[in-house]
């Protein structure tokens, strides 16, 4: 295998952690629809894609998902319930990105909107930090696992695929890294991805 010089992380669920059922409980509670309810009528759909691409403003997608749930909300109330998916950075995660740092090229590739934006770099700023550059799909209108996102953290490196290695929790996304000819790591779990890791790294 050809040396790897370079790691892409996505960041959700990889990096730190995740609830969306957390948003759908703060909904709620501001609209007084049960939280079975929103769960069940919420979709990550191509509207949540578009978002993602930047394809729709807030105002768009907030009124798009507040009709397809039945409720409404201030602006407010929904954006703070949409940012309260957010929760710790994983175990050891620092430790090893500080590791990791000296020895290889590491970028954050992650799917996101401009809502969400206006969260995730302030609260994660500290962890952020070990990462030379952080992509995010809603700024370059393209998201993974489409090809031209790969393409455009490719292009930054200025590597070939096959010294890099993406590191992703969702399936779909590591096929599309695949690809592309990219090395993929998919992560289940912080420590089957940090032993995984390291067995990929020492070759």
């Amino acid at each position: 295998m050809t040396e790897i010089k370079a790691l892409i992380f996505d960041l959700g669920k990889v990096v730190f952690d995740l609830s969306f059922d957390r948003v759908f409980q703060s909904w709620a509670s501001s609209s007084g629809l049960a939280f079975d309810e929103i769960k069940s009528r919420f979709a990550f759909d191509e509207a949540f894609s578009q978002f993602e691409r930047n394809e729709l403003t807030p105002n768009q997608f907030r009124g798009y998902v507040m009709n397809k749930l039945g409720i409404k909300l201030s602006d407010e109330d929904f954006d703070r319930g949409w940012c309260d998916l957010y929760l710790d950075v994983y175990d050891e995660m620092d430790r090893l990105l500080m590791n990791l740092k000296p020895n290889y090229r590491l970028i954050g590739l992650t799917n996101t909107n401009a809502i969400h934006n206006t969260v995730w770099p302030l609260k994660y700023a500290e962890t952020l930090q070990y990462f030379e550059k952080i992509f995010s799909s809603h700024e370059l209108l393209t998201r993974k696992p489409e090809r031209k996102i790969f393409e455009i953290a490719l292009d930054y490196l200025n590597m070939k695929p096959e010294q890099t290695l993406f590191l992703d929790d969702n399936s779909d996304n590591i096929n599309g890294a695949k690809d592309m000819g990219l090395n993929t790591l998919l992560v289940t779990s912080n420590v089957q991805m940090r032993i995984d890791l390291e067995k990929i790294l020492k070759g």
